[in-house]
């Protein structure tokens, strides 16, 4: 059997293409002027395929992710010089070279961001491959399953939940031409047929119990492993200068919480499910050994659910002489002996998604499980070994008035946390707060699929999607620059670091970055790089009026 797993682009074409357009917002290739594009482990499709092969090890298996081949075109093409079509036909013509005659293609569909291009990449992929079952899976075909089939009527099958065993399931039924009953039977499957005949269908997911049943990740499948080996260049809360070879791992499935703006129990449940101990251990010197892996980034947001587990991984991680990071651990489960243990494993910062500075939004909006006092104990403990603290911030949820906003920020201004990603709320499909949006009529846009973390596309009775955005970058420039803990404690070299990230990693037209910068530099003594931010920075003000807007805005004295 041959099958084929399609990624396609994380980001619509028209975003990626059309990113020199706003180059003051956007992070672009400095060779292609297209959109810096994010190519991470594509560890959900990595998963199902290694189990595949375990189960049957005759099958021919290859992962195909065209956010890889992008850049690549775009450097012969002459930066933006192709069409949406083009390159399409660009991805899928190297894809058959690895698998010519595939009889199940699955396309990964993770982020709303997927859904604008769906329609004509599906399309295209019919049309390449005519005989083929196009199957669909992932946060996005789970919790808009009736959408897709409305907008593209190619996809033959869309998985709910988990892909491990409703997959090797239906690799079986293809097998032995029993394909359309296994469909028409089971309920992880969804099939346009099973809404025309019952609209209100209620798929099921099939969850794999025991993690441990599912093999190391077997890289050979993917089309350019050498794409990902330095992965968190693309995350800003990752130090990642040294360049070492790295993975994603995802230690844990499943949430207990019901945070509003989550979907990812319609993925994975409520219960969590974790790989063992001895488990985690054995993957980590079976790619250590294999592959050369030398990092190791535990993205679950429930690595610490276990606190003994944790510790022991992390310890274990630090004898064999590698780093570990944990991107996004839940930060009311961080005390002294975590962050001890973290520091051992060689991590540098910690991003403790906070989310709002609200202890009321943060109760009775959000319901997080965690509170203000559990977050100022977490970057306490992670500033006594040296970790720095960086937190995601939310905004413009439904709930939320001006006043609670603000209220939030001012608390924000007083914390020790380093750094603050600002973002504006997004109500994911399958979230409750989707559901709130939908049944209050909040919604701006005709097509909210086409969200992301900048644009806002709702209006409540308190706010407008252009206040919201506004307030965003507002806070952002505010939390970051205005009041940037490690300049307020005069801790310059610190401040320094992240200013010239966000320059190398995120905008590098980012004026706040190089001002910010430049008085870092002054108080350094670094008087040579301080006349290079400050010339960028007068450059950015003089190229661009959104800059010189924000310059007013907050005063923004002459730099001597």
């Amino acid at each position: 059997m041959n099958i084929l797993f399609l990624m396609p682009l994380n980001e619509p074409f028209d975003v990626v293409v059309n990113a020199d357009q706003s180059p003051e917002r956007s992070k672009l290739n400095s060779v292609t002027r297209i959109k810096k594009v994010d190519c991470v482990y594509p560890t959900g499709i990595l998963s199902i395929a290694s189990f595949l092969k375990k189960h049957m090890p005759d099958a021919h298996i290859s992962i195909f992710d065209c956010n890889v081949e992008i850049n690549r075109i775009a450097a012969l093409r002459g930066g933006h010089g192709f069409t949406r079509e083009e390159y399409f036909d660009w991805c899928l013509n190297i894809a058959a070279e690895k698998c010519p005659e595939p009889d199940l293609v699955g396309l990964s569909l993770l982020f709303c961001s997927n859904f604008k291009d769906l329609g004509e990449f599906s399309a295209a992929v019919r049309k390449r491959w005519n005989k083929a079952l196009i199957t669909a899976g992932g946060h996005l075909p789970s919790a808009i399953f009736k959408r897709i089939y409305r907008e593209s009527s190619v996809i033959d099958a869309i998985c709910f939940g988990e892909g491990e065993l409703p997959m090797l399931e239906l690799c079986h039924a293809i097998a032995e031409d029993r394909c359309d009953s296994y469909l028409a039977e089971n309920n992880s499957w969804i099939t346009q047929k099973k809404i025309d005949l019952h609209p209100d269908f209620k798929p099921e997911a099939n969850l794999i119990t025991e993690l441990d049943e599912i093999p190391p990740l077997d890289f050979s499948l993917l089309h350019a492993p050498e794409a990902y080996r330095v992965s968190s260049r693309y995350f800003f809360v990752i130090e990642s200068s040294e360049n070492l070879p790295e993975m994603l791992i995802f230690s844990t499935r499943g949430c207990p919480y019901h945070c509003v703006f989550c979907a990812s129990q319609n993925v994975h449940g409520h219960k969590v499910r974790s790989y063992t101990t001895e488990r985690l251990k054995s993957d980590i010197l079976y790619y250590k050994q294999n592959f050369g892996i030398k990092r190791f980034i535990f993205y679950d947001d429930h690595f610490l659910s276990n606190k003994k587990r944790a510790v022991e991984i992390l310890e274990f991680i630090a004898s064999q002489n590698l780093r570990a990071e944990i991107p996004t651990p839940a930060f009311f489960a961080i005390d002294d002996e975590i962050a001890e243990a973290m520091h051992k494993a060689g991590i540098k910062e910690v991003n403790i998604t906070i989310e709002s500075g609200n202890a009321d939004t943060l109760k009775n909006i959000i319901n997080k499980p965690g509170n203000l006092d559990h977050a100022k104990r977490a970057v306490d403990s992670l500033h006594k070994y040296g970790i720095t603290a960086i937190s995601n911030l939310l905004i413009g949820m439904p709930g939320e008035t001006q006043e609670s906003i603000q209220k939030g920020i001012d608390y924000l201004a007083q914390t020790d946390v380093n750094w603050f990603q600002c973002f504006v709320t997004a109500p994911l499909p399958g979230s409750r707060m989707w559901d709130i949006c939908e049944k209050n009529g909040y919604f701006t846009e005709p097509d909210p699929y086409m969200m992301d973390f900048k644009k806002c596309v709702i209006r409540t009775p308190e706010f407008t999607p252009e206040f919201i955005e506004h307030k965003v970058y507002e806070i952002n420039l505010f939390l970051n620059f205005i009041n940037n803990y490690d300049m307020r404690i005069g801790n310059y070299a610190a401040a320094l670091k992240l200013f010239e990230r966000i320059l190398d990693t995120v905008i590098g037209t980012h004026a706040f970055a190089m001002y910010f910068a430049a008085k870092c530099c002054k108080a350094l003594g670094f008087e040579e790089k301080y006349q290079i931010h400050k010339n960028n920075y007068y450059k950015m003000l003089k190229q661009y009026t959104f800059w010189q807007q924000w310059q007013r805005h907050f005063a923004l004295e002459d730099l001597l």
